[in-house]
């Protein structure tokens, strides 16, 4: 079965429609199940994070916007339920010297979904949705934000350039900053932590001309 159009099932999932939240499950649950039983090697703990996985999806259907991506959703949930495990797992195991080799494996999936090059993977939908929030702000906050964030210019800097009181410029970065994390937050709900560290980093995204 293919999902061509996220937007149709974000849309009945959203009214409550039980046989498409079935599809998506059936769709989805081989791909994500083998991906976290990868880091947690392990068949009964995959099963709970994506139990977990798709009772969050359901329980906050409401929350999702109309042009909800569900695989980098669904992707990045599955990820950061993997990681809330391993992480209760090796507080569990930190102690016992008779499952040291199980924490070593532990920590090496927790390094490993925590790695940068997965970053890579699941940024790039979060990278076009900031493009397009950020051609949408208003042109003098769009000016100001870019001058900070693509420039990498001071406050200071900017005010004295578009003549604008330091007070201003901060409002305007504070208003951008604002947008992107509601429109992130809307279109990919359930990943506060990874949009904590995108709006961290901002300054490191390639944004576009």
């Amino acid at each position: 079965m293919i999902l061509k159009n996220d937007g149709i099932y974000v849309s009945a999932l959203k009214l409550g429609n039980e046989q498409v939240f079935k599809k998506i499950m059936e769709h989805w649950y081989k791909k994500l199940f083998n991906f976290a039983k990868g880091y947690l090697n392990n068949d009964e703990n995959a099963r709970e994070v994506l139990q977990d996985v798709f009772l969050q999806l359901w329980e906050h259907r409401n929350n999702l916007a109309d042009n909800t991506s569900l695989n980098a959703y669904l992707f990045t949930l599955t990820r950061n339920q993997c990681i809330d495990l391993i992480r209760r797992e090796k507080l569990l195991l930190q102690y016992r010297t008779d499952k040291s080799e199980e924490y070593m494996q532990l920590s090496e999936s927790f390094e490993a979904l925590s790695a940068p090059v997965l970053d890579d993977i699941f940024t790039k939908e979060f990278q076009t949705e900031i493009d397009q929030t950020i051609c949408s702000l208003p042109e003098q906050c769009q000016k100001v934000f870019l001058l900070s964030r693509k420039n990498g210019l001071k406050n200071r800097e900017i005010s004295e350039m578009l003549q604008l009181s330091p007070k201003t410029v901060e409002s305007h970065i504070t208003k951008a900053l604002k947008t992107i994390r509601g429109a992130l937050q809307q279109k990919f709900p359930g990943s506060f932590n990874f949009l904590l560290l995108i709006l961290k980093n901002m300054s490191v995204f390639s944004l576009k001309e």
